[in-house]
């Protein structure tokens, strides 16, 4: 599953779900990232997400989201400096 809403990956993060992989999307005029989870839930955690229906942890929530932005100023850093960024292979996160 893939998502460049860094509330929905934090969502889907600090419900299980394994963040397989980071990727700046340069085809757009600023760069954006792109969050890929894997799970078996993450499709239907995202139907949650989307529809209004998500109950979180909030202590949990709060660390993903400390998480997955690290990660993507990290991912943006590499990418400014010209380097190609590999991903992120991290599994899940505080589950």
């Amino acid at each position: 599953m893939v998502t460049t809403d860094l509330y929905c990956g934090a969502y889907l993060l600090s419900t299980g779900g394994a963040l397989e992989e980071i990727k700046v999307d340069r085809g757009r005029r600023r760069p954006s990232v792109l969050f890929i989870f894997s799970g078996e839930d993450v499709l239907a955690r995202q139907r949650e997400f989307s529809s209004g229906q998500a109950v979180v942890n909030l202590a949990r929530f709060k660390a993903s989201m400390i998480h997955l932005k690290d990660q993507m100023f990290g991912c943006l850093r590499e990418n400014e400096r010209g380097e190609r960024y590999a991903g992120y292979a991290g599994g899940s996160f505080g589950a």
